[in-house]
């Protein structure tokens, strides 16, 4: 059995016109000679990327840093600016090199668009930069802990208002919480860290098992945590997992801090990861394990899932329709644009939809709505992170096996009409496992659109 685990004012007047780079164009990263000449295309917005770099055993190499790309009116990409984060990412990891954090969100936007925020796992540390047309601005680096048993790894950022907070995924995980002040630093709100009993066995944290993401719900009432804790040890042999997939939730004060305990829902063993939330205020979930064991490309595999969850007022859940099977393999990240939802399946190397009931209800409409190309490693493109544009139009996949991020328009019927495949990132490791934890190059992860 396998485990594989609105734009913001004045940008599109001030990017400026570009040229884009397509897939298989000469000049992309990662691309072949020989491809379809660039194209022009009017600049609306931007999309940003970590390298989730590491070079602490090699100096030669870059830290952590963003990859900042200029959005076409197409949903064509065309890299713009490389910027330091002051960090150091986590770099592939030995699980699985091109996902080195086991995590959604470790790079996001500010609600007014305004702030990017992204996570140094590596330096357990979390970056602020300012937004301009045509770059980015370092503000602010902050700890996101000590250093000590839980207080390390960041790998997820949540914003609300003023508020931020922090995932640290190693140990047994906590949050923690800032204000960003309106000069983009964050200043420690006291008494806001939480644990989250996340039972991790080793730092680095697995990635088959850690911590994943936090968010605020849209109206900004709770924190959710979303704990993976790997597949059944029944289905999958010679794991050992750390508990049964968990989604915590924490009521957040006026004041802007946690409630002391949180709520939790367990899962079942189907390693819940990646989320959002549906017009409604709904938690769709990627359930990286949550489908049947199933025959996959001539070998016998735990499947992935997609799932929809009510928050209710005490903070439990109520499933709406939990563990929708895709047929893929490793949904790690699902995101949506309110009527559809879109799934990123890591060793499948595929995308798969979702249509978004009125009341949060999800259906398969395809399980290979999208592919990608396959970069001629051993582990494919890997696709991870995933974004809509605000205008809910475009669909990107970060892809670490590739070095690239992929693209596709969201027709009205929820089919998807492939954009390119753009380069600029680092690709991971061929093999899909690092030989030790930190070690050099990049293993990109996070992704925010405007």
């Amino acid at each position: 059995m396998r485990i594989r685990t609105a734009i913001v004012p004045a940008l599109a007047a001030a990017i400026g016109l570009g040229t884009v780079l397509l897939a298989g164009s000469p000049a992309m990263a990662g691309g072949s000679p020989g491809g379809p000449p660039a194209s022009t295309t009017r600049p609306v917005g931007a999309v940003f990327v970590g390298t989730n770099h590491n070079n602490s055993t090699d100096p030669s190499q870059p830290a952590n840093q963003v990859v900042m790309y200029r959005r076409g009116n197409d949903g064509t990409l065309t890299k713009a600016g490389v910027f330091d984060t002051g960090g150091q990412g986590s770099g592939p990891s030995q699980r699985f090199a091109g996902d080195g954090l086991g995590a959604g969100e470790s790079v996001r936007l500010s609600e007014d668009q305004r702030w990017l925020f992204v996570a140094n796992a590596g330096s357990n540390s979390v970056s602020v930069f300012r937004v301009h047309p045509d770059r980015l601005e370092l503000t602010d680096v902050e700890p996101t802990g000590d250093g000590s048993a839980g207080r390390r790894f960041p790998n997820s950022v949540a914003q609300h208002d003023d508020l931020v907070y922090v995932l640290n995924s190693a140990d047994q995980g906590s949050i923690t919480g800032f204000r960003l002040t309106t000069r983009g630093k964050l200043v420690r709100i006291p008494g806001s860290t939480r644990e989250l009993a996340a039972n991790q066995q080793r730092f680095t944290p697995d990635p088959l098992y850690d911590p994943a993401q936090v968010s605020f719900t849209p109206d900004g009432s709770r924190l959710v945590v979303s704990i993976k804790d790997g597949p059944d040890p029944a289905l999958a042999p010679g794991t050992e997992a750390t508990g049964p997939g968990r989604i915590l939730t924490f009521a957040v004060d006026p004041s802007g801090r946690p409630a002391n305990t949180f709520v939790r829902t367990d899962f079942g063993h189907r390693g819940p990861f990646g989320f959002s939330f549906d017009r409604r205020g709904n938690l769709l979930v990627g359930e990286f394990v949550g489908g049947p064991v199933e025959d996959v490309g001539g070998v016998t595999s735990i499947t992935g899932a997609a799932g929809s969850y009510r928050i209710n007022r005490d903070g439990t859940l109520t499933p709406i329709t939990p563990g929708v099977p895709d047929h893929q393999l490793d949904t790690c990240w699902l995101v949506n644009n309110g009527r559809y939802a879109f799934g990123a399946n890591y060793s499948s190397g595929t995308v798969s939809s979702y249509r978004v009931g009125p009341n949060g209800a999800l259906t398969l409409l395809n399980p290979v709505a999208g592919t990608t190309e396959h970069p001629g490693n051993v582990q494919g493109s890997t696709p991870l992170d995933s974004r809509v544009s605000p205008d809910g139009t475009f669909l990107y996949v970060v892809l670490p096996g590739s070095g690239r991020v992929a693209g596709w328009q969201i027709r009205d019927d929820g089919s998807l009409r492939k954009v390119g495949e753009f380069g600029g990132l680092p690709q991971t490791v061929n093999g899909d496992q690092a030989p030790v934890d930190f070690g050099a190059g990049g293993s990109p992860a996070g992704i925010a659109v405007i």
